[in-house]
Formats: structure tokens, sequence, C-alpha cells
């Protein structure tokens, strides 16, 4: 849907072929959970190329609290 792997990465279209619009990832753990990132007084960094991003649309990355076990138990 918009996401595939490159080398060291991932890259996300805005729009694919088939007129899909918009792109977003969860991280999992395992089969059954997601990645909980334990980040209070730590640094999260990334690198994001916006160079080919178009006029007008936002280049967003953000993190939203969640149940590591997606409310499964």
């Amino acid at each position: 849907y918009g996401i595939k792997e490159i080398e060291d990465g991932l890259e996300l279209k805005f729009m694919t072929a088939d007129g899909n619009v918009g792109s977003r990832v969860y991280l999992t753990d395992g089969e059954d959970s997601y990645k909980v990132f334990k980040l209070k007084n730590k640094e999260f960094t990334v690198d994001v190329d916006v160079s080919t991003l178009s006029c007008g649309l936002n280049g967003a990355l953000y993190f939203v609290e969640m149940d590591g076990k997606g409310g499964k138990g």
C-alpha cells in the first residue's frame, strides 16, 4: 500500500499506481504485538528525504500511544 523496503529503510509513497492515497506504518514486535518504544529521556532520530515531496503536501512523522497487544489481552 505505497510502502516498499529499500536498503537501510522504507520508502513511502503518497499515492499508489492504483490511486490509493496516503500511507502509514505500524511496527510489530513478533506475530502478536506492536513494537513499544520507551523514549522518556532518550533520543530518537530519523532521516527523511523531502526533496521530492510535492508542493502543498504535509510530510509528518508522529508517535501515538497504543497498547502493545493492540487491545487483545
